[in-house]
């Protein structure tokens, strides 16, 4: 019975552990898990299923820093309010879009291609004139707050991946612990734990597994 009530106070403080760490994207493991980075605007968006908050739009890009430079460009962008995206259109707003596959395998759906997210299940969609602490950087825990910084570094880390995978090498996502007293740390703070997901390669001091 001792062993039993041992057993169970472990697994139950694991899962404690576990579920206190949050985890977000840092701004080297958008640039390199994308398939499509663009700089660009907004022109239309329609609302997908009744009761979601994901959204179809279709976007204008003025340069694409990785991928497809296609235009316009259709995805699909979830947790971000319509308010928002109607004035991203009326302003006719600089966006810097992440962009990946969608998993769903469902031949109905108007295009392949969806947001990332950054943390807390915020989308990799980036006003670039009001960037709101959306990205972070793991070199310095940082949080990118200009339109220059965020381009500069995203043309920075596309030529380090871009080089090393020149070598017939491929980058592999690895975990990065955020240090309490930083910037990032403050974002994500909501538990015993705050970790970056970032490219193997770049962050020698990060780790293969979470746990």
């Amino acid at each position: 019975m001792k062993k039993s009530l041992a057993a169970i106070f472990f697994i139950v403080s694991v899962f404690q552990v576990r579920a206190e760490i949050n985890i977000g994207n840092s701004i080297e493991w958008l640039c390199t898990d994308a398939v499509i980075i663009s700089k660009g605007t907004l022109l239309s968006f329609e609302k997908q299923e009744t009761g979601t908050h994901q959204w179809l739009c279709t976007f204008e890009t003025a340069e694409a820093l990785k991928g497809s430079s296609a235009s316009p460009l259709q995805f699909f962008v979830s947790n971000i309010a319509e308010d928002s995206l109607t004035k991203y259109i009326s302003e006719k707003t600089n966006l810097l879009i992440f962009l990946h596959e969608n998993q769903k395998k469902d031949k109905k759906l108007k295009t392949q291609w969806v947001v990332m997210e950054t943390y807390n299940s915020n989308p990799a969609l980036v006003n670039l004139i009001s960037p709101q602490k959306i990205l972070i950087s793991a070199v310095d825990f940082s949080v990118l707050s200009s339109q220059d910084i965020i381009l500069s570094k995203c043309r920075t880390i596309l030529k380090s991946i871009a080089m090393y995978e020149s070598g017939n090498k491929t980058a592999f996502l690895n975990y990065l612990e955020i240090p309490i007293d930083t910037e990032a740390f403050g974002l994500l703070y909501s538990g015993s734990s705050c970790i970056l997901q970032v490219p193997d390669f770049m962050f020698p001091d990060s780790r293969k597994k979470l746990y």
